[in-house]
């Protein structure tokens, strides 16, 4: 269904919190490696050679993507404490390699079995959701962030919009919000659904609550008071299904074309890269979508958007 007030899909029912906490807690980790599913993320929690190419790709493109949204371009990035926060970090690759960039960099992770392979490695991060660590930090009197990132989270979260308000808290005047989701009900899924006479093999449930397109999640910020700044889109592996390369019939193809898109997406110039993307988000099609927004500075001057929708 279309949620009646914030405009993205959701699901009709809802499982109780109780359920999903339990789930993020304890089941995730077994989901991920029993299911075709958030197979980067399984890759990187298994180690050795595949999870170190998986590091190296997303350290190239997507952390570098968001590494260049926290940098500006208007001078209140600049100004923001360069504290950082990511919220459902996973195993922590992102916090690595922001704290290897110069940033005070924190994270969140409800389970604990894959919290604990980033904490092996030294990093801070703490088991619990996103809201329960503002609470901490507000009881804490802790200092705000000058960056709060969410990559594939919010799709997992019962409100996203009382998430966002919540950790909009934490965010100091002026810094940057950087969010990434699926890219769901699209054109290019349709085409290629209808090709193929599949199921809608995006829809994953019971962790997959929400479903967001470019619009949807950039509206869902702007609603809330966040300043939409950028919005790119990766590449469209739906693409390779109209190609004959059907990865959902035959799992195993997808790691062959994710690493047909692994090697592009590295061969090209990152300005090159961010440009196609751009252009992916106008055409409503991209397999993700990450929206650079900030929270307005007191008084502050309006940034110039470079806005894609």
């Amino acid at each position: 269904m279309v949620d009646p007030v914030w405009g993205y899909r959701r699901l009709e029912d809802m499982p109780p919190e109780s359920e999903m906490d339990q789930f993020y807690e304890s089941h995730y980790r077994d989901a991920i490696g029993s299911q075709a599913r958030a197979q980067g993320l399984a890759r990187l929690i298994v180690g050795g050679p595949a999870a170190e190419r998986e590091r190296d790709w997303l350290r190239s493109t997507l952390y570098a993507d968001v590494l260049h949204a926290l940098s500006g371009p208007d001078d209140s990035a600049r100004r923001s404490p360069r504290r950082s926060l990511d919220v459902g970090c996973g195993t922590g690759d992102l916090v690595a390699f922001l704290a290897a960039a110069g940033w005070d960099a924190f994270g969140t992770e409800p389970s604990i079995e894959i919290a604990d392979v980033g904490r092996a490695r030294g990093l801070r991060i703490e088991s619990m959701t996103g809201a329960a660590f503002v609470d901490s930090w507000r009881t804490r009197g802790g200092q705000p962030y000058g960056a709060i990132t969410l990559l594939n989270v919010l799709e997992h979260v019962r409100d996203p919009a009382a998430l966002l308000t919540t950790l909009s808290d934490a965010l100091a005047p002026g810094g940057r919000l950087v969010v990434r989701v699926p890219n769901d009900f699209s054109t290019l899924q349709a085409a290629a659904q209808a090709e193929l006479g599949h199921e809608p093999w995006w829809v994953a449930v019971p962790d997959h609550l929400n479903y967001f397109d470019h619009a949807s999640i950039a509206g869902l910020l702007t609603r809330l008071g966040f300043e939409v700044v950028d919005v790119l889109a990766d590449f469209p592996m739906e693409l390779f299904l109209l190609m004959g390369d059907d990865y959902v019939a035959d799992p195993p193809i997808g790691a062959i074309v994710h690493e047909r898109r692994r090697r592009l997406e590295l061969a090209l110039p990152a300005d090159l890269r961010r440009s196609i993307g751009r252009g992916w988000v106008r055409a409503g099609i991209g397999r993700n979508t990450m929206v650079v927004a900030r929270r307005p500075p007191p008084n502050g001057p309006a940034p110039s958007p470079n806005r894609a929708i």
